[in-house]
């Protein structure tokens, strides 16, 4: 649980996105409906029943016809949080997934503290809906109860997963993918199907310290977190090197593959604090900002 302290600061950041979407809830963010904000922004002929209010009794004067003001409405800004649950994020020390459940806290109070709504799902190889959604800060602690549920299990299929949320879901929304990105199948078509219905994506990609680097040198039996299929190794100066080039091409070429599809992108281990990895990484970054 984030401490009361933490929580206050959190409060002088929103999860940063330039794109107005369709919300359901009054909030601060500009929304593609139109409604009462306060930017004007067209004219359509009035109807029996429109609120007299918004009569523009000049444009009237002008050409003898009655005209309703519409404005941009105000409304929130919808935030899914998609944590990825399977075995591989059971690695490290705190593990990949009580790491990703502390960002998703963080993350998911910022949202709320800002009237935006939050929804929860667990991804691993099935979707899991972990909590509806929910609006405003007094929902917190359904959105940390939800968090305490999630446990590990199944394997990696992130394709399958993110393709079933995109063509379940009747509106986009913002999109926080909080995952390793281990998956033997790939990740591009399940995030391109999430592009092609307009969501906004910001992915979150998590490592630890034992997976940076490789263990000691020496003779070594590996497991597969998820299929438990076991190899005996030995690991000297060429297969350390060997493992460095492959996690570094690993992560550029998601890097790459992000920055040319026009998403957010953050490389993370589980090794920086949760306090400096939000108030100062992910503020960096982009996927937060300052309020005012």
């Amino acid at each position: 649980m984030l401490s009361p302290e933490f929580r206050t600061q959190l409060e002088n950041f929103r999860i940063q996105c330039r794109r107005p979407f369709r919300g359901k809830f009054r909030g601060e963010r500009r929304s593609l409906n139109r409604g009462t904000g306060l930017e004007f922004t067209d004219y359509r002929p009035y109807k029996h029943g429109d609120d007299l209010r918004y009569l523009d009794w000049n444009a009237y004067a002008r050409s003898e016809k009655l005209s309703i003001k519409l404005f941009h409405a105000d409304e929130e800004l919808p935030v899914t949080l998609l944590i990825d649950i399977s075995q591989s994020m059971t690695f490290g020390n705190p593990t990949k997934l009580v790491y990703a459940k502390q960002l998703a806290e963080a993350l998911g109070y910022i949202a709320l503290a800002n009237s935006d709504s939050v929804t929860l799902y667990t991804l691993s190889d099935i979707l899991n809906r972990k909590l509806p959604i929910i609006y405003g800060k007094s929902q917190y602690a359904r959105l940390l109860n939800a968090l305490t549920t999630i446990k590990a299990g199944g394997i990696t299929q992130l394709t399958s997963c993110l393709t079933q949320f995109a063509i379940s879901q009747r509106k986009a929304s913002v999109v926080i993918i909080l995952s390793d990105y281990l998956d033997p199948e790939g990740y591009t078509d399940g995030i391109n199907a999430l592009i092609g219905r307009g969501y906004a994506l910001k992915l979150i990609h998590i490592q630890c310290a034992e997976e940076i680097e490789p263990p000691p040198m020496g003779e070594w039996r590996i497991e597969d977190a998820e299929t438990g299929e076991t190899k005996e190794i030995t690991i000297n100066e060429e297969t350390a090197a060997h493992y460095h080039k492959r996690h570094k091409e690993f992560c550029q070429n998601l890097s790459r593959f992000c920055t040319g599809k026009g998403i957010g992108y953050n490389q993370i281990s589980t090794d920086i604090s949760i306090e400096t990895m939000i108030l100062e990484k992910l503020q960096r970054s982009g996927l937060i900002e300052r309020r005012y």
